[in-house]
């Protein structure tokens, strides 16, 4: 049977129904000549003055340079397009469909559906960058005002003794500290992502951190239980790696308070991944501020204890090192930090 007539014959059913197809619709035959296209604004490049039949590659050039494999059409695939058209950028799926003579031509405009995804991502951002205003004055704020008001004391006091003068200064000196450390993380919040990366071990990185966590006055009697993988190894930047564990491990050890116990344990539950396991016998995380633990600014630290930006920075790095990480709380007692990360594979 020919592809023609086989059109013909279902001319009377088909055909209306492809007409009424909210999307284009343009049947071929198994040379690839356009024997049909639905009144859809494909119609107007199909239906032409040229009396014969013309192929699918010299009508729409850019479909056919999408689809694979060469005609007669042998497999059922959907492909992108962008193009230019009159009025800007398009964008389309095509979906081609088999028969038994021929094939079958779907295109879908998805150009409003990009526009509207743009202008959601965009509308986001800008939400995102008002948060991150909002929580920028509201840090600062405090340690500004205190710098204020410690000024005022001492200009309207002639008088100041040197005690009271040195405990100004302190006071002083202290909220600048506090207004550099978010300034400090803001920086780091908001960093490019061109540092140089290079393969080493995850547990060199982790013991580098307790190090230096040891030194902190928090850290007390804390007992800590590090197993390790000697085959974990990340392709990254150590410092920034290092910056995550040194954030969830910091808040561990703060929370605790000098009496407890640390756990990090370091395998490779599947291949290709690396798991690091941090557990703490803390008071754990309420369930009601779980959703927001990684949220820019959001603390649950007394007013110039934290700037709330140690656990979005960690997410934000481990993002761009290809992982991820999860938290919840044990069944016992304390929080759980789950940070995956890209097992480096050396390439032959």
């Amino acid at each position: 049977m020919e592809f023609r007539q086989s059109v013909a014959d279902l001319g009377e059913v088909l055909l209306p129904f492809l007409d009424a197809l909210p999307w284009p619709v343009i049947m071929v035959d198994e040379d690839g000549r356009v024997v049909y296209a639905s009144k859809q604004r494909l119609a107007q490049r199909v239906t032409g003055e040229t009396p014969a039949p013309r192929t699918l590659s010299e009508l729409c050039p850019e479909y056919y340079s999408a689809l694979r494999g060469e005609v007669p059409w042998l497999t059922t695939q959907d492909a992108e397009i962008v193009r230019q058209g009159p009025d800007g950028t398009l964008y389309e799926h095509i979906w081609l469909r088999r028969l038994p003579w021929g094939a079958c031509l779907f295109t879908v405009d998805q150009t409003r559906l990009r526009e509207r995804e743009t202008t959601d991502a965009q509308t986001m951002r800008l939400a995102s960058l008002g948060f991150m205003v909002a929580g920028v004055c509201h840090e600062l704020s405090n340690p500004l005002a205190a710098i204020y008001s410690m000024v005022q004391i001492l200009q309207s006091n002639r008088d100041v003794s040197p005690e009271a003068l040195q405990k100004g200064l302190t006071n002083i000196a202290a909220n600048v500290k506090r207004i550099l450390d978010v300034s400090r993380r803001l920086v780091g919040f908001s960093r490019t992502c061109d540092e140089p990366r290079a393969p080493f071990r995850v547990d060199e990185a982790i013991d580098e951190v307790i190090a230096v966590l040891r030194e902190d006055r928090h850290f007390g009697q804390i007992k800590i239980d590090h197993r390790r993988d000697p085959d974990a190894v990340l392709f990254g930047n150590q410092g920034q790696i290092q910056e995550v564990f040194y954030n969830i491990l910091l808040n561990a050890v703060q929370v605790m308070d000098g009496q407890g116990h640390l756990s990090v344990l370091t395998h490779r539950p599947v291949p290709g991944r690396i798991e690091v396991i941090l557990r703490d016998s803390g008071p754990g995380i309420p369930p009601q501020l779980m959703p927001r633990i990684f949220e820019p600014f959001f603390t649950t630290k007394p007013a110039g204890y934290g700037t709330g930006l140690g656990l979005s920075i960690s997410s934000e790095i481990a993002h761009e090192h290809g992982g991820t990480i999860r938290v919840e709380n044990n069944t016992d007692t304390g929080a759980c930090f789950n940070v995956q990360l890209p097992l480096y594979q050396k390439r032959p």
